[in-house]
């Protein structure tokens, strides 16, 4: 009886099951078809093996466009995640830490668009607000955002501005749950702190580090909004990531199977970065 409630139990699964199929299955399935395929929407689509896949790697644009993903991922590591550990770290040995991390997390309330538009209206060459003020002090600066040496560096800038805070926050919280007796015994062993925080530390911060690691590469592999509204990928394609590319071939070039291509790149980058970290989840709920 037990076992025959059992199976009529598990019917109650499958509305669930049929809405994952059709709302995450199809799709990627579907992207993948498409990303073999040559098709301009109007057209049938044509079937050209792994051509499609070959561009993203051998044409210069999203070449491009895969180096400056890459300067993404690397910069949000040191800056967004690293810089915002160092921070934490001492943050958590003063008083009145609850003004910096309240000053810090401010930032993370506004989406990316909106952060975007203030520096965008900041630094912008016409009539921006930092060279406006430089120039009544007679002082001109070369323009920012325009500039293809510095300008994706300046965007990853202001991507660490918006998120290190919210990371800041999450690292407090590791440090002030982590028990105290390992420290003290370590430092009356003779360890001094830099030996106690990367020994003892870190390995005990490391399902929070886990988290944020993951989460802030999951986005920056995806990253679309700040490189977009600040200068749409500019000038010309210099600072375009992987997905302002996949919007650019498939929504304004109109080559779907391209886009497609580079969608499932992004998604085996994506799933790649956060390999470690659904393991390790997948273990603990084992």
């Amino acid at each position: 009886m037990a076992k025959l409630r059992k199976e009529f139990d598990s019917i109650f699964l499958i509305p669930a099951i049929i809405f994952v199929i059709i709302a995450e299955l199809v799709p990627v399935f579907y992207t993948t078809y498409l990303g073999f395929m040559k098709w301009d929407i109007i057209n049938p689509p044509k079937f050209v093996g792994i051509s499609n896949y070959i561009k993203v790697f051998t044409r210069p644009e999203l070449l491009n466009a895969l180096k400056n993903t890459l300067y993404w991922v690397v910069g949000t590591l040191i800056f967004a995640v690293g810089f915002a550990l160092l921070i934490a770290v001492l943050l958590s040995k003063i008083k009145g830490k609850i003004i910096f991390k309240s000053i810090f997390f401010i930032p993370s309330t506004l989406s990316p668009t909106v952060a975007a538009i203030i520096w965008r209206r900041t630094l912008s060459s016409q009539q921006g607000a930092l060279p406006s003020l430089l120039s009544l002090f007679g002082a001109h600066i070369q323009p920012i955002l325009t500039n293809t040496h510095i300008n994706t560096f300046v965007m990853i800038g202001v991507w660490t501005w918006q998120f290190f805070g919210i990371n800041l926050i999450l690292f407090l919280v590791g440090l002030e749950t982590i028990p105290q007796e390992p420290i003290e015994a370590a430092m009356i062993d003779g360890a001094n702190q830099r030996q106690t925080f990367l020994y003892i530390t870190v390995p005990l911060l490391r399902p929070i580090m886990l988290l944020v690691i993951a989460n802030s590469l999951i986005n920056t592999i995806r990253m679309f909004d700040i490189p977009w509204v600040m200068i749409q990928g500019g000038p010309g394609r210099a600072s375009e990531t992987l997905a302002i590319s996949l919007y650019r071939e498939s929504f304004l070039l109109f080559k779907m199977g391209l886009g497609s291509a580079i969608a499932v790149v992004i998604s085996i980058l994506t799933l790649l970065a956060s390999y470690r970290y659904i393991m390790i989840l997948g273990e603990r709920r084992g």
